[in-house]
């Protein structure tokens, strides 16, 4: 970048700038940058000393006032994440435009043919080399990227760490397409016959985010869907969670044998579980007394409990069925029972605990699936489709990122993730000429001082 003296400047800029005074342009492939500069004393050297200030890019001409904050906040995060440049490495071609949808999910979801209006309202033209895109050029590039399975691998392999613990879910996505073939009747844990998608999904307990996405066809039963994401995630130093709902005796051999760690439920009427066994040791979880045990089952260790909660439900709801009249079998000796299976020897507390942690994968289930509402139902193409649900998980683990950053400055009980993005919206800038920022309301102000990203209203971007 080079300094460019007043005498030289463009007839546009002189007119924008008239005497310039207090200003300075430089210089950098044909664009032109504007700085402020004042001269301050120094107090040491006792002398003055030239202070210079980045204000913004110079325009010819254009809209003349932009959303800022809100993507200027969620640019640094990303960046600090290194999601920005593993997008630029794997999608070289395509970065910009899923930097663009992904954002736009996490601010305000737009059907695809508006997200290039929505664009334009913000100054992500200052960041990004692309024009706002259309939606015939968003579904272009989906469905390229929907095809690239080997980037979109490659870009979620980066985001697992070695030795962190995992949580696994399975979900289904539901369509009304007729031109997706990524869609096939099957059903669903309710035994319910629908046209979907079934979707797997990681989560980094330790990191409070998800970090891989794999997509199936409908029929596929969730069996060979943890099968399929093992063997991605074989090589990993990882500890692997589940729900209920993956009982095959074969699973826990794969996973061992994969070297992949694992707690996983055991169905009640396993073998292995010993319900004569003394369950000597007590612990409270959230106000439930738990009763434990741990014994040797095999090559691995069962963590055996028993929730006096669950089993004074169970009972109950048992003897009320069979006063109604109904024909149900129970056996008592079962109730309020929990078995998990593991690799690893944990203490039984440690154990359980670990396992319940896998409510947060179903909260970003439901985060996912508001991500997905507003175009999920007409995504024809199955290229688009595999495109769209990658872009997606990218917002979701945008919204994460956010999430995450907030609880890290202990103000996620009182602001939320749709909160700060629409209190950083409020932080503009007008194109005077040149760029300069807008007055910024007070309570927006104090926010970003709190969260310590006073860059985002005092710098447009980085040139």
């Amino acid at each position: 970048m080079k300094y460019v003296p007043k005498g030289e400047w463009p007839e546009w800029i002189r007119n924008q700038l008239g005497e310039g005074k207090n200003y300075e342009v430089r210089e950098s492939n044909g664009n032109y940058y504007l700085y402020r500069y004042e001269n301050v004393w120094d107090k040491e050297n006792k002398r003055p000393k030239k202070k210079t200030e980045y204000v913004g890019s110079l325009k010819r001409n254009g809209r003349s006032v932009f959303e800022h904050g809100h993507v200027a906040f969620l640019i640094d995060l990303l960046s600090r994440h290194n999601v920005v440049e593993s997008l630029r490495k794997h999608f070289p071609d395509h970065w910009e435009e899923l930097l663009v949808f992904s954002m736009n999910r996490v601010v305000r979801p737009f059907p695809l043919k508006r997200v290039g209006s929505w664009m334009e309202k913000t100054s992500l033209g200052e960041f990004l080399e692309i024009d706002p895109p259309s939606g015939k050029k968003l579904s272009k590039v989906l469905g390229e990227v929907g095809v690239d399975v080997k980037s979109q691998s490659e870009f979620m392999r980066e985001l697992i760490r070695d030795d962190e613990m995992l949580l696994y879910d399975g979900s289904m996505i539901y369509s009304t397409s007729n031109y997706n073939k990524l869609l096939e009747v099957g059903y669903d844990k309710d035994e319910l016959f629908l046209p979907k998608v079934n979707i797997a999904l990681l989560f980094s307990k330790d990191r409070n985010m998800p970090i891989h996405l794999r997509i199936f066809f409908g029929s596929v039963h969730e069996i060979k869907t943890i099968e399929a994401v093992i063997r991605e995630i074989k090589d990993k130093d990882i500890l692997f969670i589940a729900d209920k709902g993956f009982y095959k005796n074969d699973l826990y051999d794969d996973l061992d044998e994969g070297n992949v760690k694992f707690v996983l439920p055991l169905p009640r009427d396993d073998d292995r579980i010993q319900y004569d066994e003394d369950l000597s040791e007590v612990f409270k979880y959230r106000d439930r007394i738990i009763k434990s045990t741990s014994y040797p089952a095999g090559t691995y260790h069962l963590y055996h409990y028993e929730d006096q909660v669950l089993k004074h439900t169970e009972t109950k709801n048992y003897y009320k069925l069979k006063l109604d009249g109904k024909d149900v079998s129970f056996n008592e000796s079962w109730a309020g029972k929990i078995a998990l299976l593991s690799n690893q020897k944990l203490d039984p507390e440690e154990a359980y605990l670990i396992w319940k942690n896998r409510g947060r994968i179903e909260k970003a289930f439901d985060v996912l699936q508001n991500l997905l509402e507003t175009d999920r139902p007409y995504i024809s193409s199955e290229e688009v489709f595999r495109g769209y649900l990658f872009a997606s998980f990218i917002s979701l683990t945008t919204y994460y990122i956010v999430l995450n950053f907030l609880q890290e400055h202990e103000v996620n009980n009182r602001v939320s993730v749709k909160d700060v993005l629409f209190e950083f919206s409020k932080i503009r800038i007008e194109d005077r000429g040149y760029s300069a920022f807008s007055e910024i309301p007070k309570k927006v102000r104090e926010l970003a001082e709190e969260l310590k990203v006073e860059n985002i209203m005092h710098k447009i971007w980085e040139s």
